[in-house]
């Protein structure tokens, strides 16, 4: 194929039509004859000791068919045998036991005839609580007086020998001789940096349902970002055979790295099994933010050391992760890195329990946070220098042939390539003299750069050629953000057939090939790589059986628009239809494509990105003016669709960075449980986005795809506060830039506060 046909253009995404007309079916949807609601007690503290749980008048309220508590699944699991259908390895932690270590925790669970009668049974259950001190600063949790929040927690040493508590995990790295490039260095720049927890704020709360028949087989409806990761979670918790249950993926709205594990299912499934019914469970919104997987916070103290050329010689943190109750772990702390080329490289990273729920992924796990302290000194470096941020960055950035940390070579990069695009973006060079005055509030200019490198995980597709001649592709795939459209795509080039005569079946957990979940910017890196060997080999069964049928050679032959040609003939062919029928006949059987995969490695990526604000120094508000941003794509399947996902994670970033914060108190628990005090932007918040695709093919990705979901988040809210600093000549270290931040800060600045 000399040229593309399908692939590179912006086609509508093949699920559009069921959205936009409200058929597409959710797990909020669903309803089966019997079903049952489920609710939750929750504790309203955020560390306390249980005193005692009567359920009795919950037990006896009319329509209420089970009350489950932590006694009471211990009791099941206890007297169950290995062909049970409650099992023996039931997850004693599903409820709290003699101790609230968060608020928000599950107490008990409640199935009823409807929500409203599970809700008057939660109000009947008795709980007797004796409060404790909490804490949810990282510093103060690291102290010897806070309180243990997981027993059993060793205290562990710095490797000053500095004791800490409340410490889950810790990672520690050194490459080359940090104390060594300090000296060397002309300037050195040091700073702490705070970001606070982010909810990833998906529109569909959490929502399953569950059905156990009479043989103990388990099905679950469920909006989720694998299918088999719930299979396999529940089989762990519950103690349930794989074969035993069959996970059914719904349409999901959203996720962002937040619905992979079991807020919910395991309790659904309970639930049924105590009733014999099937169980919805759907989460209110303020359950989202009291019991779901928000991105961990972090306290980070960075130190970097420049000659006075701008060359990088040195860069050392120190970093204490918010992990809430854990488990969690101190995974993209090294991002200090950057891209950049720096022989002295040194952290200690420490993951810190608080009495905060257990954080989950969120978009580019732990990037955000960690890019955020490195490109926001980077560019008080650039400041104190007088050198241009983004020549700093050029001057320092790795190429292809380059080694990171000690690392292979890097091959296919576009680091330098995709930051000079979004400066041309901008015209960057003459930004200064083209701002505007936005009633007569100071303007800058911020930039950043942000780097994610997608892994792959193993699936398999199946592509099969029907007598009507369209082609069907059968997967476990959940999608997320438009890859069945782009897999739909591959498999169309692959096929030299129209995008509209391929169709997507969703297999559920019985019936398709494993895929690997819908995050971390592998989908269609691995998805799409199955589809199109699956393409592949189905390409191969079309020719062969085309030749039997035109009784000539495979090499003679050309596919068209879904018809196989002798070449140099204009009435020597067969359709794809028509080899469909043959196929049935002929003993080679059905056309049937199969392609697998499983881990090759991909190339780091980096999303470059511009933002101007306006700052009102009299009342610390801002207004953004412009937006920009370039993505090395590798290979662009659905260009609009690979501008939707840089949209989106730029908006995700700038909210972040700008309004968004879990708020906690230690007396009154999270304060913001809502989309009211959650601050969200909307679109009246925002100008449009300019974006540039980058396209440095990948060697391993299907036509040369790079996962491309993850980089639009990383650099944004370094971006921002960097414009914020160009604007006013103030370097926030603490993020979101509320009000009062952005004032305090310039009013320090000038001496007029408290510093």
């Amino acid at each position: 194929m000399s040229e593309f046909q399908v692939i590179g253009k912006s086609l509508p995404r093949v699920d559009a039509v069921e959205k936009v007309t409200g058929a597409a079916r959710y797990a909020a949807d669903m309803s089966l004859p019997g079903m049952l609601w489920g609710k939750f007690l929750r504790s309203p503290y955020d560390h306390a000791r249980i005193v005692g749980i009567d359920v009795s008048k919950a037990e006896a309220l009319p329509g209420v068919r089970a009350v489950l508590t932590h006694k009471s699944i211990g009791s099941a699991a206890s007297l169950a045998t290995e062909d049970s259908v409650h099992g023996t390895k039931v997850d004693q932690s599903l409820f709290a036991a003699d101790r609230i270590i968060y608020q928000g925790q599950k107490i008990a669970a409640v199935a009823a005839d409807s929500p409203h009668l599970a809700e008057d049974a939660l109000d009947l259950i008795e709980v007797e609580y004796e409060a404790l001190p909490a804490v949810h600063d990282v510093l103060e949790a690291i102290e010897p007086d806070a309180p243990i929040i997981q027993e059993n927690t060793n205290v562990i040493e710095t490797p000053e020998g500095t004791p800490l508590y409340n410490v889950c995990d810790q990672g520690h790295h050194a490459f080359g001789d940090v104390e060594q490039g300090f000296a060397e260095s002309d300037l050195i720049v040091e700073g702490t940096y705070r970001i606070a927890r982010a909810h990833q704020t998906y529109l569909e709360p959490h929502a399953v349902v569950a059905q156990v028949d009479a043989t103990g087989k388990v099905t679950v409806w469920t909006g989720t970002q694998s299918i088999f990761a719930i299979r396999s979670g529940l089989a762990s918790s519950l103690g349930i055979p794989l074969s035993k249950i069959n996970v059914i993926g719904t349409t999901i709205g959203g996720g962002f790295g937040a619905k992979f594990g079991l807020m919910i299912h395991p309790y659904a499934v309970l639930l049924s099994q105590a009733t014999g019914r099937p169980v919805k469970i759907v989460y209110s919104r303020e359950e989202e933010f009291l019991d779901a997987c928000p991105a961990p916070g972090l306290v980070i103290h960075l130190k970097t050391g420049v000659k006075k050329d701008g060359t990088l010689l040195a860069r050392q943190a120190t970093a204490y992760w918010n992990i809430g109750v854990g488990p969690g772990g101190t995974w993209g702390t090294g991002r200090i890195a950057g891209v950049y080329k720096i022989p002295n490289v040194k952290w200690d990273a420490y993951a810190v329990y608080t009495h905060e729920p257990t954080p989950g992924a969120y978009r580019a796990p732990n990037a955000p946070q960690v890019t955020f302290a490195s490109e926001a000194q980077l560019d008080e470096v650039a400041h104190k220098l007088g050198i241009d941020p983004v020549e700093l960055r050029l001057k320092n950035m790795a190429e292809e042939g380059d080694s990171l940390l000690g690392g292979g070579p890097l091959t296919r990069v576009a680091f330098k390539e995709t930051l000079r695009k979004v400066a041309e973006l901008v015209d960057w060079k003459n930004r200064k003299s083209k701002a505007v005055s936005s009633n007569g509030h100071k303007i800058g200019w911020g930039i950043a750069v942000g780097e994610w490198t997608n892994g792959a995980g193993p699936a398999g597709a199946i592509l099969s050629i029907h007598e009507d001649g369209i082609a069907r592709i059968l997967y476990g795939k959940v999608d997320l953000t438009g890859t069945d459209t782009a897999c739909a795509q591959i498999a169309a080039e692959v096929l030299e057939m129209p995008f509209e005569d391929i169709q997507i079946i969703h297999g559920d957990t019985d019936s398709s090939p494993y895929a690997t979940g819908s995050g971390g910017s592998v989908v269609l890196f691995s998805v799409g790589n199955a589809v199109k060997r699956a393409a592949e080999h189905a390409r191969e069964q079309i020719l062969t059986l085309a030749a039997q049928e035109l009784k000539t050679e495979v090499d003679k032959l050309a596919i068209h628009d879904k018809r196989v040609w002798v070449q140099g003939s204009e009435d020597e062919y067969v359709s794809f239809a028509e080899l469909g029928q043959a196929s049935l006949r002929t003993t080679g059987g059905p056309l049937i494509g199969t392609g697998r995969f499983a881990n090759e490695p991909s190339h780091p990526v980096i999303s470059a990105q511009a933002v101007q604000v306006a700052v009102d120094t009299e009342t610390g508000k801002l207004k953004i003016l412009g937006l920009a941003q370039a993505l090395d794509v590798g290979r662009a399947i659905n260009p609009v669709e690979c501008e939707g996902q840089m949209q989106g994670g730029m908006i995700q970033g700038l909210g972040w960075g700008w309004t968004e914060q879990m708020a906690y108190d230690k007396e009154r628990g999270n304060l913001n449980p809502n989309l009211l005090d959650y601050q969200l932007l909307s679109t009246n918040d925002l100008p449009g986005i300019d974006c540039a695709l980058v396209e440095k093919e990948s060697e391993h990705g299907p036509f040369g795809v790079k996962g491309i979901g993850e980089p639009p988040i990383t650099p944004t809210v370094a971006a921002l506060v960097n414009a914020v600093a160009d604007a006013t000549g103030v370097h926030v270290t603490e993020v979101p830039l509320t009000p009062e931040r952005v004032y305090g800060a310039i009013s320090r600045a000038e001496g007029k506060g408290p510093r």
